[in-house]
């Protein structure tokens, strides 16, 4: 008995080793190929709320980290600057709606240097299929609603959802998720119109740098 529990345990062990190495060896060969996937993901993103033909840098890598309050989250966020001849023409900057339904909605917003919003993607949310997944554009093309939305104050009562005097539509039956995202991408555009002047130069520290432009 004890040598066949002792045959088992060896077995059990080289079976987790080979698992291990298995894992680890299918990891190596396609890290490169996921990085590359990730990275189109991204550049498909940011083409999506900064269109293309507007400027003509590698916006993925012309990117910096920015820490605000006003963005959503105590993480650092990403800030991607766009130019046209090395005159910038905009940013996209990721920010977080921190009071979903079911928690953190991660958003990218595309900002021109006029302040207004060239475009809104949702990045990640866990909100309710088939109700706050409607600010998905694959579910419905509320999100673009933002798109050419400009605001002078920072108190603009326009830039609430429908049921709270605002101009944007809510979800019949789910108005906590586009209340969340309307207020966040407010937020993130009031702090882009604050801060725009030292914003655009920020791209030129090292010390910011985005992992993924460095």
């Amino acid at each position: 008995m004890r040598k066949a529990i002792q045959k088992n345990a060896i077995v059990l062990a080289l079976f987790a080793i080979v698992c291990t190495a298995t894992v680890g060896l299918v990891h190596w060969f396609t890290k490169d190929t996921i990085a590359k996937q990730q990275q189109q993901q991204l550049v498909d993103q940011l083409s999506q709320v900064v269109p293309a033909d507007t400027h003509n840098n590698d916006i993925a890598n012309d990117c910096f980290t920015i820490t605000s309050p006003e963005l959503g989250s105590a993480l650092p966020q990403s800030a991607y600057v766009a130019t046209k001849n090395g005159t910038p023409i905009g940013m996209a900057i990721t920010s977080t709606a921190p009071d979903g339904y079911n928690g953190n909605i991660n958003l990218l917003v595309g900002i021109n240097t006029s302040g207004k919003v060239t475009g809104v993607r949702v990045l990640s949310h866990k909100e309710t299929p088939g109700l706050g997944d409607k600010i998905e554009l694959r579910k419905a093309n509320w999100v673009l609603d933002f798109n050419d939305k400009e605001s002078k104050e920072e108190s603009d009562p326009r830039w609430n959802v429908k049921k709270d005097g605002g101009i944007f539509d809510q979800f019949t039956g789910a108005t906590i998720t586009p209340r969340a995202v309307v207020k966040a991408v407010y937020k993130t555009l009031n702090y882009f119109n604050t801060h725009s002047s030292d914003l655009f130069e920020k791209v030129n520290d090292e010390s910011l740098r985005c992992e993924n432009s460095k």
